[in-house]
């Protein structure tokens, strides 16, 4: 019993060290996954034919490009991975 206690905030930080990795790794998939879903549910097409690349950050938010087919889309994806809007840049 007594290790749960000890164990509890042990996980929780090493949790909170992942998130928080130098390159952003864990981060930069939450936010290319929330541009695929929303880009994937724009155009009516499967997420599996929904590519996305994390390409930058300002300012707290990060810009994700997205490919469906041979249309391309930008996402911007706060740090919460919630897409703030998408842009169609070749349109």
């Amino acid at each position: 019993m007594l290790r749960l206690p000890i164990l509890c905030p042990v996980l929780l930080a090493a949790c909170a060290a992942a998130e928080k990795a130098p390159d952003g790794g864990d981060l930069h998939a939450r936010q290319e996954a929330t541009c695929t879903a929303t880009i994937a549910a724009h155009v009516g097409r499967p997420q599996i034919e929904v590519t996305s690349h994390w390409l930058s950050e300002t300012g707290g938010i990060a810009k994700v490009e997205a490919i469906d087919g041979s249309r391309r889309h930008l996402c911007d994806v706060d740090a919460s991975g919630r897409v703030l809007g998408y842009s169609h840049p070749d349109a």
